[in-house]
């Protein structure tokens, strides 16, 4: 794969690169390009560094597809859905945040880690004082996703 390539010092890799990126080629097709010609240690990296710093590039990125927005329906009794999340760190701690979808009453409850043992002893509580919700929504992180959870 990279047996006819030159081994750049490192003093000419800065003008390798920017001849490698004339034309703006992107990074698969940079990196294709580089691979017949060049080599030195952490030369991906180093394309992928410099596309992402260069400005051309980043106007001509495609945008992600929109996405439609989806309305939550309005839950009809309290502590029936509700939302959680991490938010921190602030002042060395982190907070599980949790949202009762109807009545938009927030917990806030401070853990020293954003661990699912953290998780799970906090919501417990919760779920002694209020009840059991019927559906908690998260973004799927690994404190929400765990076996353990």
């Amino acid at each position: 794969m990279w047996r006819n390539c030159v081994v750049v010092p490192e003093v000419g890799r800065q003008k390798v690169l920017q001849e490698l990126h004339m034309g703006y080629p992107g990074m698969s097709r940079m990196k294709g390009i580089a691979r017949g010609v060049a080599w030195w240690p952490g030369i991906d990296a180093d394309i992928e560094n410099h596309i992402q710093t260069c400005v051309e590039y980043q106007k001509h990125q495609k945008s992600p597809a929109a996405a439609s927005l989806y309305p939550w329906e309005w839950s009809a009794h309290p502590w029936e859905r509700l939302h959680i999340d991490y938010t921190g760190p602030f002042l060395g701690k982190m907070f599980l945040v949790v949202v009762d979808a109807h009545s938009k009453c927030l917990e806030i409850q401070m853990v020293s880690s954003a661990t699912s043992t953290h998780t799970i002893a906090k919501l417990k509580c919760m779920f002694a004082t209020h009840s059991l919700p019927q559906l908690v929504m998260s973004d799927n992180v690994a404190d929400f996703t765990s076996s353990e959870f």
